[in-house]
């Protein structure tokens, strides 16, 4: 695998029992999200928080009687975690590029397959789709993934859909909590090419384009989250915070502060939001 096929996140899928009670949440904390979009033949559907380059999505099950290896997935995690992240898929222009390179290195990645989206808007239904390279479990540790293409990307990103009133640009990091950061430092140079990642006090940042995924150990946690208060500790390997990047921070503390969100002013020019306040997920919002 070489980094050249990766372009970064594209977007970080977020597992949730009740799509209602997300889309309610995540209004609050001051992102709009798209119409409701549904998995065709999946059995699951969702929720999206587009930002121009990436983006949240909110997934659940569907009323559809279906079964795919995306339902089976949610299912499990949300039965061994409950809600919160269960999944990352990385940015590719080239999918049966990704494809080949894994299977260079013999890696048994699934080839692509086809994902199509059918989005209820008040002017009818909008289809998208997208071309999906689904990953071994055991490829990244502490990170369930895939790679995706988009093969409609004016459809997914429509007028409005990215305007968030907490003024939201972008998706900034990811920290995962791993036994051995050192350890998941070669499993993650191995995939996306050497000299991605760099070791800060036994923390590890792995820097993809424009993101960032932090790995660290449980007890490393509060070196990137300072007085960082989680409901429960996490147990290795997981996926535990997503930062934000606003385009003012002060906007965001006032949209978070009127919606009645219990959040944190840190000093580092931050706000920190519960797990307790985001069904499962610490984020944190910079100003970018």
């Amino acid at each position: 695998m070489t980094a050249s096929h990766i372009t970064g996140i594209d977007h970080i899928v977020v597992g949730v029992k009740s799509l209602a009670e997300a889309v309610d949440t995540y209004a609050r904390l001051g992102f709009a999200l798209t119409p409701y979009g549904r998995h065709e033949g999946m059995g699951t559907g969702n929720h999206c928080v587009m930002m121009p380059h990436d983006y949240l999505e909110l997934v659940a099950r569907s009323p559809e009687a279906a079964d795919s290896e995306l339902r089976r997935r949610l299912e499990k995690s949300l039965s061994s975690l409950g809600n919160g992240i269960m999944a990352v898929a990385f940015a590719t222009k080239n999918g049966a590029a990704v494809h080949q390179a894994l299977l260079n290195k013999g890696v048994q990645a699934q080839p692509p397959q086809s994902v199509n989206r059918v989005i209820q808007t008040k002017e009818g239904e909008i289809r998208a789709a997208l071309s999906m390279v689904r990953l071994p479990e055991d490829a990244l540790l502490g990170l369930s993934a895939f790679v995706a293409q988009h093969l409609s990307p004016d459809a997914v990103r429509r007028p409005g859909w990215t305007d968030h009133p907490n003024g939201a640009i972008g998706i900034d990091s990811l920290t995962i909590v791993v036994d051995d950061p050192l350890a998941a430092k070669n499993a993650y140079e191995d995939f996306f090419g050497a000299g991605v990642a760099a070791i800060t006090d036994h923390t590890v940042a792995v820097h993809l384009g424009g993101h960032t995924v932090f790995l660290c150990s449980p007890e490393q946690l509060t070196q990137l989250h300072p007085d960082v208060e989680l409901d429960k500790a996490p147990k290795p390997p997981a996926p535990v915070a997503i930062g934000i990047k606003v385009r003012d921070i002060e906007r965001t503390a006032c949209v978070l502060a009127a919606n009645r969100v219990a959040f944190r002013m840190l000093k580092e020019g931050m706000i920190r939001v519960p797990p307790s306040e985001t069904l499962g997920t610490l984020i944190e919002f910079s100003e970018g």
